[in-house]
């Protein structure tokens, strides 16, 4: 699973790139230039930051359950019944 690696370097690569846009065109907006044509490329940064993330995740998850089933399962413990019955102070009177 050496490529999770690899993934996240490039979702944190278009993270930062997707925020350069950004600033970018708030910038270019507030000095009352044309953003339209950031537009298709901000679109662009965000589904492959989406898709890295994603392709991460899923990496990861696989070596979770690799993992899991590699380790042995511990029996579940139970509380015994009478653990969480509390006595109702209400029902005693107060002297």
């Amino acid at each position: 699973m050496k490529n999770e690696k690899i993934w996240k370097i490039a979702e944190i690569v278009f993270g930062a790139l997707g925020a350069a846009l950004l600033l970018l065109i708030l910038v270019l907006k507030i000095m009352g230039k044309d953003v339209t044509a950031l537009t298709y490329p901000i679109v662009a940064v965000v589904i492959l930051f989406l898709i890295c993330d994603e392709i991460a995740r899923s990496i990861r998850r696989r070596r979770e359950k690799e993992e899991a089933k590699k380790q042995p399962e511990e029996p579940e413990t139970t509380l015994p019944k009478d653990a969480f019955e509390f006595k109702d102070e209400r029902e005693e009177p107060k002297p």
